[in-house]
Formats: C-alpha cells, structure tokens, sequence
C-alpha cells in the first residue's frame, strides 16, 4: 500500500457516492424521507450518516476528536447534504492528495466519541474504514432506493476502473 493507492480508493468512493446520488437525485420527497427499520433508517438518514462519518475520520487523521456526529435535522434537505458532502470530499482530495507513503503506517490517536477511550489506529486503516463504510451504506441505500420503487446503478469497484 502506498499514497497513490489510497487516492485511487478514495477517487472511486466519490465516483460511487456521486452515482447512488444520481438515484437519490430521482426520488419523490416522500420516497427519501420514508422511515425504514433497516440499518440506519430512511435514504435520508443513511446518506446524512455516511458522509458523518466520512466528516468523523476526516477529522481524526487531521488531529482532532469531535465529540459527536450531525445528524439528519442539521441537514434537512438533499441541496444542504449535497452542499456539506461536496466541502468534505474537497477536503478528503486534499488530505490524500498531500498524503505521502511515509505516512501509511503513522498511528492515528483520537478519543471515542462517548469519550471514554482513547483509541489508536494506524492511519492505513482509518482510510480503509473510510472506503469500507462507504461501501457498506451505498449498498444499504442502494437496497432501500429499490425497496421504495427507484431506480438503482451499479458501485463496485471494477465499474469504475472500466470507465
């Protein structure tokens, strides 16, 4: 592993992101806010929890330990999640785009979010848990897209590399 292997990882995770936004894009009002009891709830929630959790490790390999995550009603709508989404992947561009090998393996220590751990973790892995909750959430709310009659596109990696 190397710097350029994660810009690549992170290059595919906002192409991924943009095209579930594409469906999500499609769907009525009523069909992103429509409660679910799987995972994290309706495609509203999901996507405010992603990109919280994106903004989470951004601010952890940056050196700092927020003490709680935003949730669904600090971003109410798809214009005020895109909008804060698109300054945390500008901002995750540029921290792997400075990102140099030597750093792959530095240990990362930030403190939990109920504050009562201090964890540390080398800074491969808080990128891998980037990419892999990223993952994760587009196939929960790619799921729930087509449970609420939408339309779906694919996500995985070698779509990406075709293209």
């Amino acid at each position: 592993m190397n710097a350029a292997y994660f810009r690549r990882l992170f290059d595919y995770n906002y192409w991924a992101h943009r095209r579930v936004w594409e469906c999500v894009e499609q769907l009525t009002e009523s069909q992103f806010t429509q409660p679910c009891d799987y995972s994290i709830g309706s495609i509203h929630d999901q996507m405010v929890h992603t990109m919280a959790a994106e903004w989470l490790w951004l601010a952890r390999v940056c050196g700092t330990s927020p003490s709680s995550l935003f949730g669904t009603a600090d971003y109410p709508t798809r214009a005020a999640v895109r909008a804060k989404w698109d300054a945390i992947e500008a901002d995750w561009r540029a921290y792997v785009d400075r990102l140099e090998d030597s750093q792959i393996n530095e240990v990362i220590e930030y403190v939990s979010l109920n504050g009562k751990m201090t964890r540390c973790t080398p800074l491969w892995e808080c990128l891998m848990q980037v990419i892999n909750h990223g993952t994760d959430h587009r196939a929960q709310t790619l799921a729930l897209i087509h449970q609420v009659g939408g339309k779906t596109v694919e996500q995985d990696f070698i779509f990406y590399a075709w293209e």
